[in-house]
């Protein structure tokens, strides 16, 4: 046997490795234009990061995308925040806690200091 009939097949099942991994590491489509726009955001100093820690947290979004390490919490995120509901005492406050987290608007963000919600209850008072 010589070695090049060795070899060949070694070498193919390399290469056909290595090619899985590239496609493996390709991140999503929507991955790539979120990079794109957080990238957009670091080049006009449209963040409150300086631009090396910016482009740094983009980059490591965009790889941890191809490694499928970003998720969305979902319902996970809504379960969490109900269960904190559980915190007031009275079972009317409860129910207006779950009440704001499932129909009320979210504002704010992390560097303002977390997420706002706000909700008016109108009370008739009989007269």
């Amino acid at each position: 046997m010589t070695r090049t009939a060795f070899f060949a097949p070694v070498l193919t099942a390399t290469l056909l490795a290595a090619c899985a991994g590239a496609l493996a590491q390709t991140p999503p489509p929507d991955a790539r234009a979120r990079y794109e726009q957080e990238r957009e955001k670091c080049m006009t100093n449209n963040t409150q990061d300086s631009l090396a820690t910016c482009l740094r947290e983009a980059n490591n979004a965009l790889d941890a995308s191809r490694k499928g390490q970003l998720s969305n919490p979902g319902a996970a995120a809504t379960d969490n925040a109900t269960q904190r509901c559980a915190a007031f005492p009275t079972a009317a406050e409860q129910t207006e806690c779950v009440r704001r987290i499932q129909n009320s608007p979210a504002s704010g963000s992390v560097p303002g200091g977390g997420v706002l919600r706000e909700s008016t209850t109108t009370t008739v008072v009989p007269q």
